[in-house]
């Protein structure tokens, strides 16, 4: 083979690696994602549902947790308090009994298209006697033609022994359906598009002095809007824009 002809398949190896890097990095973009999750406090929803048992939690080997830094920077690293867009959401929530804010952070993260190549592993709340945080689980942003937030999170109670009898714990469950915003979080921070819950059937019953409740699921979103995921026990603010460092 030639030297020329050798120069010219080099050529071709080179713009082809060239194309692809640009490529990959075109389908990547940085954002700003805050999240945060609360609990709903009231006893009135432990026995409007009936629960599945869960013992404890998955764990994600590819997961990685929110890093903590003096001056807030780099990927995955929480911000400063002043960086957190729905400040006034959270005091709203913390001046009511009804609620408690276990998780609100704001951090910069590259998103792409895999499903699950960003996984964070968030906790929050105190460590109950089980050895649990009052919120363990998943979260991972990725995008198609929109955002999509993905999360899978356990909310853990320590019951009371009045509320362990209210519980229905269940061994199977049916699909997720759809649910409008309830009023009483409406009013705490005006409308907030689509919730979703899940809800189960009694198969049997079976007292535990400790609730661990799963909420999995999935939501397309658009950028520069906050969205609101709900849940039984529990709800999900999320507000994602777009990142461009300050030059």
């Amino acid at each position: 083979m030639t030297s020329n002809a050798l120069r010219h398949i080099f050529l071709i190896l080179s713009l082809t690696l060239s194309f692809s890097v640009t490529q990959t990095w075109a389908a990547t973009s940085n954002y700003k994602v805050e999240v945060m999750v609360f609990s709903y406090q009231g006893n009135d929803t432990l026995d409007d549902e009936s629960w599945p048992e869960i013992n404890s939690i998955p764990e994600v080997s590819n997961a990685r947790s929110l890093g903590y830094r003096e001056n807030g920077s780099g990927y995955f690293t929480r911000l400063g308090r002043n960086s957190l867009s729905m400040a006034r959401r959270q005091a709203a929530l913390r001046n009511s009994p009804d609620y408690q804010v276990l998780f609100h952070e704001a951090w910069i993260q590259p998103v792409g298209s895999v499903e699950g190549r960003h996984t964070i592993r968030i906790t929050g709340g105190s460590i109950l006697d089980n050895g649990l945080y009052e919120l363990d689980g998943y979260i991972s942003v990725d995008k198609g033609r929109y955002l999509h937030f993905r999360n899978n999170l356990f909310i853990n109670r320590q019951l009371t022994a009045s509320q362990s009898h209210r519980v229905v714990r269940i061994s199977d469950t049916v699909p997720v359906q759809e649910t409008n915003l309830p009023e009483t979080v409406s009013g705490v921070f005006g409308e907030i598009p689509e919730t979703t819950v899940v809800n189960d059937i009694p198969v049997n019953n079976i007292v535990a002095d400790f609730l661990t409740v799963q909420m999995e699921g999935g939501r397309r979103m658009r950028r520069d809007e906050v969205h609101y995921i709900d849940h039984p026990l529990m709800g999900i603010l999320v507000y994602i824009t777009a990142y461009k460092p300050e030059s």
